[in-house]
């Protein structure tokens, strides 16, 4: 509506439902405008049926007023006509404004449009997932994801040669339908005909190469990789400079998603912000007010029941209050929580390459000896619990140590300097970094805090300069070569920060891991490894963390579950048909 300014103005000096007698003059005064200017906005806020303007006849009569909305009502209207046109940001700026009972109104009105919806638009029937989320300023570059929103969003948008099935541990088809080796270092892998990138062009090995050229280049954990030979479009061959079986496993991680190069070579920001992929939803909108997925309809593998997904940009604490299928608060007894711990954890690394304090074991095991985990956390709730391992079942079912009370010590060093990880503004781990930085106060060790962008991290720069890392990762699908990379990855905190006996010792575990093919196997050797890096006072782990939300126990759709990372999979939703009675 137009004027809507000037009406909120008048809701502050006249009363909803009284006729007041006022003039023209007397409106320019309030609405700083001519009275030329009153005419219009009188007339027009008139005819629409939010005021009435009444002129009386006789001489010294002024005209009456009378206002059909109060100031709520008129900020509902607005917002409504916000949230119809899509503008997100708009709607909830003028939510702001309104008063507690105004709030939960917009609220109830707000929610009754999110959730699994079916519509008709465009001559076409649809069924729509629309929910808010607070703003996680996305990266989408396969390369360069940091997060778990990340991941979670290019698991939608692209394909991997091959995909970690969680439920039977097993590596299944995708791009490409058959992979084999002979001697563990020779990977030969036979790609689908006509699988088609969204903006139509077709994927070949050509794609393949380039997406792990720049893998490589970039030193990520495919650091294995000798040489990579195209035999024809459909066939690629890997050389490896070690044996490793665990190399085809490698290739389901979110950043072995395939690219079309030509696309990220003319613009890498905008690839970053709007990407393209050969996966099952193609990006059609990512803006200020929301990111839109629309189902692939050429995709070459099952295609998902969801026909879009509209994920609205909303305030951090207006998500957890929305109502909506994914609910992260319960409403009533008809709805049943669904938890799930994130596979992963927070931890502590001791710079041991570092000149100074940290080099000296018996330091460390005296500063691990007063930590207390339970009050270094990132956010005080039940949502996080204490971890000895990368893996919640490992701290779940072993029996945690009584943490020791240490006397101060006589410490005469230098001020200790700790890093926290920062994901992106407003994620990071800030507290933690404060809460271990009063507990070595307690002892009489004097530090400071730096919070430090994740991908600049272990830059040559941080690690001469911090003696301290506190950070964090959230293990893939794939749980052991997840941890497995996690221990000797170059752009996380923990191996980078080993002394060379410490590296030593990982890196021959970690080619026992490669050349074994017994899972077995490969599981004690890595429970070795962190036993080893526990030992050594090189990580102290802190906390793991849960995700929780609730869902209708009669609920007709099948698969709205959250996964290791707290999403769900919209690719697996779907919904039963319900008979009637």
């Amino acid at each position: 509506m137009k004027y809507v300014e000037h009406l909120l103005i008048l809701t502050k000096h006249f009363i909803e439902g009284i006729p007041t007698e006022t003039s023209v003059a007397a409106l320019s005064d309030l609405l700083c405008c001519s009275e030329r200017h009153v005419k219009t906005i009188v007339q027009y806020l008139h005819n629409h049926q939010v005021i009435s303007w009444e002129t009386q006849r006789g001489r010294g009569k002024k005209p009456k007023l009378t206002l059909h909305l109060n100031e709520d009502e008129v900020l509902l209207n607005e917002t409504k006509k916000r949230i119809k046109a899509e503008q997100y940001q708009d709607a909830f700026v003028l939510m702001h404004r309104m008063s507690l009972p105004g709030k939960e109104k917009f609220r109830k009105w707000f929610s009754s449009s999110l959730g699994l919806l079916h519509k008709n638009e465009d001559n076409q029937s649809l069924d729509i997932l629309r929910y808010p989320f607070y703003e996680t300023d996305l990266t989408m570059d396969p390369l360069y994801i940091t997060s778990r929103h990340d991941a979670h969003m290019v698991q939608q948008v692209f394909d991997r040669l091959v995909e970690y099935d969680t439920k039977t541990e097993q590596l299944l088809p995708s791009i490409a339908h058959h992979w084999e080796s002979n001697d563990g270092k020779h990977w030969t892998f036979y790609l689908n005909k006509g699988i088609l990138f969204h903006h139509g062009r077709e994927l070949t090995s050509r794609d393949v190469q380039k997406t792990f050229d720049r893998l490589i280049k970039k030193k990520t954990f495919l650091i294995n990789i000798k040489k990579i030979t195209t035999l024809n479009d459909r066939v690629i061959i890997f050389e490896l400079e070690e044996v490793d079986y665990l190399f085809p496993r490698s290739l389901s991680s979110m950043k072995a998603s395939i690219i079309p190069f030509e696309l990220l070579l003319a613009d890498g920001e905008k690839f970053s912000n709007f990407p393209v992929g050969s996966g099952p939803y193609r990006l059609t909108q990512h803006n200020e007010n929301m990111v839109r997925l629309e189902v692939n309809r050429y995709y070459f593998a099952t295609r998902p029941w969801l026909d879009r997904i509209d994920i609205i940009k909303a305030p951090e604490e207006w998500e957890h209050k929305t109502d909506h299928p994914f609910l992260l608060n319960q409403p009533n007894e008809k709805w049943r929580q669904v938890k799930v711990i994130e596979e992963g954890a927070t931890y502590i690394t001791f710079n041991c390459n570092k000149d100074g304090p940290m080099r000296n074991k018996e330091f460390r095991n005296k500063i691990c000896e007063m930590l207390n985990p339970e009050n270094i956390c990132n956010e005080r709730s039940e949502n996080e619990f204490v971890s000895i391992s990368l893996l919640s079942q490992l701290s779940l079912t072993t029996q945690k140590k009584q943490i020791g009370r240490s006397k101060p010590l006589q410490y005469d060093g230098p001020i200790l300097r700790i890093a926290a990880q920062q994901i992106r503004t407003g994620a990071n781990h800030a507290k933690a970094a404060e809460d271990l930085a009063e507990q070595l106060k307690n002892i009489g060790i004097p530090s400071q805090v730096s919070l430090i962008n994740s991908r600049e991290i272990m830059s040559n720069s941080n690690l001469s300069t911090f003696d301290l890392f506190v950070g964090g990762i959230a293990l893939g699908s794939d749980l052991l070569l997840s941890a497995v990379n996690a221990l000797q990855s170059p752009h996380l905190t923990i191996y980078p920060c080993l002394d060379e006996k410490m590296k030593d010792f990982i890196t021959r575990k970690m080619i026992e891991i490669r050349r074994s093919q017994e899972e077995t196997f490969r599981w004690q050797t890595y429970y070795e490894m962190e036993e080893f890096l526990k030992s050594e006072r090189a990580i102290f782990f802190l906390t793991h963390r849960s995700h929780s939300v609730y869902e209708l126990t009669d609920s007709p759709y099948v698969n709205i579950k959250l996964n290791h990372h707290g999403r769900i999979d919209y690719r697996k939703v779907w919904k039963k048909y319900t008979f009637s009675n």
